[in-house]
């Protein structure tokens, strides 16, 4: 017996001379400790992923203890609460009872990972990288390094990881029990360069993508933040033609426009849907200087010339569908014919009888109607507002290049004193009605290639005010990419510009006109195309080939975006038009 406790003795220092040296003082301590049966035992792990976590810390005891390669650890049994600590891990408070080992779980609280851009992966140094609370607010913060990689210490339970970088689209994830992350985040500005067809810089030029525009400076270069990441990115500026860029990881539209200036004539809709008559007016166009046609989808009766999905018109019983308006555009651009759609907005008696609410009234509260006898709804009326913009928005999916509204006004005739509109009326009131009408159908218009006109008075580039009916040029410029002033000499009052008969003097009427026009809103002369009369009327000379080439060449000699031929049986004299 003697012997063997003696052996026993000998085993047990033999033991401690071998495992010493390769454990150490430390590891030493750890073994006496877990050989020790008479403490707790317990083992700490990752609450993630359930691997040990070696070397963390159990405070409590007499003295610090740390847990082994396997997590472990052994306190004395006097201990009944303890600490347990680890860099990157929350720290928890534990209390001991009973016997056999127990099971600590630590969860991580470092959130570490790299950012790089989605097109080509290279790492975004100084983003912003935050662990939020779910109502947004702010805990933990830092920025990534030249590399892209960022650290996040103390990351609370439940927080969001929220990723910003200039010119990136931000991205925010739920950190979840994950760690690592691997971030990529997409360019969020579009930038690029636009030009015109001989290369130099194009100022002014209008680019949309989605619900962002943004207008190119000087030099033709623009940025654009806030759009898509993916599909098309249009470009527009008076006096070209629309382009339409496709979107790619680079994020960079580089375009040219080539320049247009439309030389048209107006089409009823009667005779845009006669295909005689229809190839007659494209047989003219393509023997001469023409290349464009205005061609009626609505006009000042009321009538829809289509089958429109717009329900209202339907309803009201507005649509007579004598036109294909996709294969009128099909024909014009097999040709390569500017394809213009003409639609009057405010003389419209099939929507004021049929909405008598949204009518201008008079003061027994009937309808007010013109010495015509006409009915007219009520431009204040935001429900208008939005008919005529879905018809507008309807004709640029319908392939046209160009949408243009007429009797963008209030009435100029009829018993104008009794007209009630139910809010205030007056020249400021006016002008803001017709402005911001203007300025919804243009946005609307945006993500489309194609451009907004609009027909106004030629009295309108004289008259300072908006002469009764709302139109201000001032306050319609800035909300339009086309302005078509109906300058037609012989509507001008007798003494106009000087002349007894400003209908005997052609050339200096349209020129004038455009000057005065170009003289207050010079940003906006490349936006004037004027009508031009191809009809007789009134005093003075009958309207023929000279007459109406005098008016094109003071267009021209102005250097307005095109001019427009008006007559209303679509029968014009080609005598007065150049060569293709």
């Amino acid at each position: 017996m003697r012997r063997r406790r003696r052996w026993d003795r000998i085993s047990w220092w033999y033991s401690l001379i071998l495992i010493v040296p390769l454990l150490g003082f430390t590891g030493l301590v750890a073994y006496q400790q877990f050989a020790d049966a008479r403490g707790y035992g317990g083992q700490v792990v990752d609450a993630y992923t359930g691997e040990p976590v070696a070397d963390a810390r159990i405070l409590g005891g007499p003295q610090e203890i740390r847990t082994d390669a396997e997590g472990r650890f052994r306190v004395p049994r006097e201990v009944t609460q303890i600490q347990v600590q680890k860099d990157g891990y929350d720290s928890q408070s534990v209390t001991l009872s009973g016997e056999g080992e127990i099971r600590i779980t630590l969860r991580p609280n470092v959130v570490h990972g790299v950012v790089r851009n989605v097109a080509d992966g290279q790492p975004i140094a100084g983003a912003a990288v935050e662990a939020r609370a779910p109502d947004g607010t702010p805990l933990v913060a830092t920025t990534t390094g030249a590399d892209g990689t960022f650290v996040l210490r103390d990351v609370p339970v439940g927080a969001l990881l929220a990723v910003t970088a200039d010119d990136y689209r931000d991205a925010t994830l739920a950190i979840g029990r994950q760690t690592a992350f691997e971030i990529a985040l997409r360019y969020d500005v579009i930038t690029g360069t636009i030009t015109d067809a001989a290369g130099q810089p194009l100022a002014g030029a209008r680019v949309v993508a989605g619900s962002a525009e943004a207008t190119t400076g000087a030099d033709g270069s623009f940025r654009l933040t806030g759009g898509p990441t993916k599909g098309t990115v249009v470009v527009k500026a008076p006096g070209y033609r629309a382009a339409t860029v496709p979107l790619d990881q680079r994020m960079r539209v580089d375009a040219r426009l080539e320049p247009f200036k439309a030389k048209a004539i107006y089409l009823t809709a009667d005779v845009a849907a006669d295909p005689q008559r229809f190839q007659e007016m494209i047989a003219l166009v393509e023997r001469t200087e023409l290349n464009a046609m205005v061609i009626d989808l609505k006009d000042s009766t009321g009538s829809v010339y289509y089958d429109t999905r717009v329900r209202l018109a339907h309803d009201i019983g507005a649509v007579n569908p004598i036109l294909d308006p996709k294969a009128v555009v099909a024909a014009l651009h097999e040709r390569g014919i500017y394809a213009i759609a003409r639609i009057v907005v405010f003389e419209d008696p099939v929507l004021a009888e049929h909405r008598p609410e949204w009518a201008i009234h008079v003061p027994d509260g009937s309808l007010w109607r013109t010495w015509n006898g006409l009915a007219w709804v009520n431009a204040h009326r935001h429900e208008v507002w939005e008919y005529d913009t879905a018809l507008t928005r309807e004709a640029a999916e319908l392939g046209f290049d160009e949408i243009q509204l007429d009797y963008i006004r209030f009435p100029s005739d009829g018993p104008l004193d009794e007209a009630e509109y139910g809010v205030p009326h007056n020249a400021e009131t006016r002008a803001a009605a017709i402005r911001d009408f203007l300025a919804g159908v243009r946005a609307a218009l945006a993500p489309t290639p194609a451009y907004l006109a609009v027909d106004v008075f030629g009295l309108t580039f004289w008259e300072l005010s908006d002469g009764g009916i709302g139109q201000n040029l001032e306050a319609i410029a800035p909300v339009v990419d086309y302005i078509c002033p109906m300058i037609y000499p012989s509507h001008f009052y007798p003494g106009s510009m000087g002349f007894d008969i400003p209908n005997d003097h052609p050339y200096e009427v349209i020129l004038w006109s455009l000057e005065n026009g170009g003289e207050r809103v010079p940003e906006a002369a490349p936006k004037f195309r004027p009508w031009l009369q191809d009809f007789s009327y009134g005093e003075g000379i009958p309207y023929g080939d000279a007459e109406v080439r005098a008016q094109i060449d003071a267009a021209e000699d102005f250097g307005s975006s095109g001019w427009m031929l008006w007559n209303a049986a679509s029968d014009y004299h080609e005598g007065a038009l150049g060569a293709p």
